[in-house]
């Protein structure tokens, strides 16, 4: 038995498609729970008429942040195998179907790989957001950590890390992974993009989305020498920028070695505008690095705000 469970909020203009997407599965899930967290848009309203064939559809609501409505949702599943995703996603046919048949006997954990997609009329700006935060496909050849948005495991793995950590706002799927690792799960990795979700729309919501993520990791103590480094290669930039307006061969030094930083960004954007025209392309390199700078404010701004609340005490902590 097989559940498979998201949380919802507001997305009464793409629940939709997301339900179209897991229709068209080449085998579906035994049972669907949908957790709703309070929607105003009339999505709790078009969850009431919510069927699936051949699916067993269970729908609630339970306000709070985004780990308690996974909490809840896995609470109500009644399947020995949870598979988690997000709404706003759209999946490769046979998402489902590989997750399935990679359960054997000694699989408690298994995680697929996941990218953006793009419409017909998307401008440059979705791609270069894409790039900017959306691992490419070669990418997967490694470890990671599992997204909340493709990941699969036994409900009494569950059980056994506690759940997902309801105390921290965002971020709570890398906390739940970072405890299953340390449980001594083994996480099976699925290494194709299989799962698929929009970028950010806007540069603005670009900047929150990373500003809130390095919050997180502020609140969860989470990739302190990550930080640190970002920091470091800012202030050396600094003062490689000052040092330049009394040696011009101290910004050629800078310009020599922004390809080391930028290497993965540009592969991820080639792969993304693959089909786009040469000018797309070009110029998509020249903005890059401009981007990744504002995405980088985002995160260095991010962070210590989430530092200095948690050590104000001003959200709950537990161990992981």
């Amino acid at each position: 038995m097989i559940s498979l469970i998201i949380t919802v909020l507001n997305e009464n203009k793409s629940l939709g498609m997301w339900l179209e997407s897991i229709a068209s599965q080449s085998i579906l899930p035994d049972e669907l729970v949908i957790v709703d967290g309070g929607s105003t848009d009339g999505t709790w309203e078009l969850l009431q008429n919510l069927k699936i064939t051949n699916v067993s559809c269970v729908v609630a609501q339970k306000i709070g942040n985004i780990s308690s409505g996974r909490n809840e949702a896995i609470k109500l599943a009644t399947g020995d195998i949870i598979v988690v995703t997000d709404a706003g996603c759209i999946y490769d046919k046979y998402w489902f179907k590989k997750i399935k048949e990679a359960f054997t006997e000694r699989v408690n954990v298994v995680s697929t790989g996941f990218g953006p997609w793009f419409d017909p009329s998307d401008g440059q700006r979705w791609y270069l957001i894409a790039a900017a935060t959306t691992p490419a496909s070669n990418e997967f050849k490694h470890d990671w950590l599992p997204s909340s948005r493709s990941v699969a495991f036994r409900k009494k793995v569950w059980e056994a890390v506690g759940g997902y950590p309801e105390w921290l706002p965002i971020c709570e799927d890398v906390i739940f992974d970072l405890k299953i690792k340390k449980a001594g799960y083994i996480i099976d990795y699925i290494r194709e993009v299989l799962v698929f979700w929009r970028p950010r729309p806007s540069f603005k919501s670009y900047f929150l989305q990373l500003f809130r993520y390095t919050r997180g990791d502020g609140h969860g103590k989470l990739w302190f020498k990550r930080q640190l480094i970002r920091y470091g290669v800012y202030s050396v930039l600094a003062v490689i920028v000052i040092l330049s307006f009394y040696n011009f061969d101290y910004l050629i030094l800078a310009i020599l070695a922004m390809p080391f930083y930028m290497k993965k960004f540009w592969l991820r954007y080639f792969e993304y505008t693959k089909n786009k025209s040469l000018y797309f392309r070009v110029s998509g390199v020249l903005l890059m690095p401009f981007i990744i700078a504002f995405g980088d404010l985002a995160k260095m701004s991010g962070w210590p705000i989430g530092v200095s609340q948690r050590l104000t005490k001003r959200i709950i902590f537990e161990k992981y």
